[in-house]
């Protein structure tokens, strides 16, 4: 199978006028192109656009439409993913109740967001690379706090989560930080190590607990990044991807890369396949709105229940 991830993420300007384009290959070896949004920019920019995170509502064009994905709801995938981990050579998290809840809950921290809905003068919601860092710390704070208020191990692997967006954990990759946010992101990451460290000492990790407590989070980052692809860009894509290589069970052995493809019909094949069921069904709410009708849209984003996107996960 042809392998490739994201292969290129650009900033491409036309004044100040500019959008983000990603680019990936595609399971027949062409190159797929996803335009997501405009965005006001100076000239000749490019970006560190990693997909490893989105920071507001979840937002691609399917034909005449605009799919939306709350935050809330692609974590929930994540969170059945978590639940349903732990076919060989792949081992279950544990403490597993803490870790489904992590995972689950990871980005409870966006519901204030997801419900405003802001809105561009064109209509269209404002997507993830459009909110500036210093809004995002603050809610990323009081998120992991609400988290840590119903579990200190969730709360740990959401602490980790969000401050490894900056920092590295155990050699995960951070992103890129502009200058001008460096130092809300510093003050930011350092309340979060504070955090970590407290709840070490409250959890009492031990050797065997700290890595374990590596693994759960690596796995959730790949039960993030599976779910936030299939919400980005769904099944007529052509999208695949191997992600970085984790430790697949906390006593060592070989790290493994999981491999992702996105097929017609909701089919997400993965390899080697990680689900204890074979195959394992999951719907993700959203919304499909008509491009034509983007007044409606609030009302719509409010009162519509019915929407869903339907995914299949099958072994590659």
């Amino acid at each position: 199978m042809a392998r490739s991830t994201v292969a290129t993420s650009t900033l491409a300007s036309a004044g100040r006028s500019a959008f983000v384009r990603l680019t990936w290959r595609s399971t027949r070896g062409s190159l797929k192109t996803l335009r997501l949004a405009d965005r006001q920019e100076g000239p000749g920019r490019t970006a560190s656009c990693s997909l490893a995170k989105i920071d507001h509502v979840i937002l691609r064009e399917e034909g005449d439409q605009l799919v939306l994905v709350r935050q809330v709801d692609h974590s929930m995938l994540s969170g059945w993913l978590a639940a349903a981990w732990g076919a060989g050579p792949w081992e279950r998290p544990e403490p597993y109740q803490s870790c489904v809840v992590g995972a689950r809950l990871h980005d409870l921290i966006w519901v204030p967001w997801d419900e405003a809905l802001p809105r561009r003068p064109d209509g269209r919601p404002y997507n993830f690379f459009e909110v500036a860092r210093p809004l995002i710390v603050p809610y990323q704070r009081r998120g992991i706090d609400a988290v840590e208020a119903l579990d200190a191990y969730a709360g740990m692997l959401a602490s980790l989560h969000f401050s490894g967006f900056y920092h590295s954990h155990w050699g995960w990759e951070p992103l890129s930080v502009d200058d001008q946010d460096r130092e809300v992101v510093a003050e930011h990451v350092d309340h979060e190590l504070d955090r970590q460290r407290r709840l070490r000492v409250t959890l009492g990790l031990d050797q065997l607990g700290e890595r374990r407590l590596e693994c759960n989070y690596k796995w959730l980052q790949l039960w993030d990044r599976i779910s936030l692809h299939i919400c980005l860009f769904g099944f007529d894509s052509g999208y695949e991807a191997e992600y970085p290589s984790v430790q697949a069970r906390v006593d060592g052995g070989e790290k493994l890369p999981l491999r992702i493809r996105l097929d017609p019909g909701g089919i997400c094949l993965l390899d080697p396949y990680p689900l204890e069921v074979e195959p394992y069904r999951a719907r993700i709410p959203c919304l499909r709105a008509p491009l034509a009708e983007l007044d409606s849209l609030e009302r719509r984003w409010r009162a519509t229940g019915w929407d869903a996107m339907e995914v299949t996960f099958r072994s590659a």
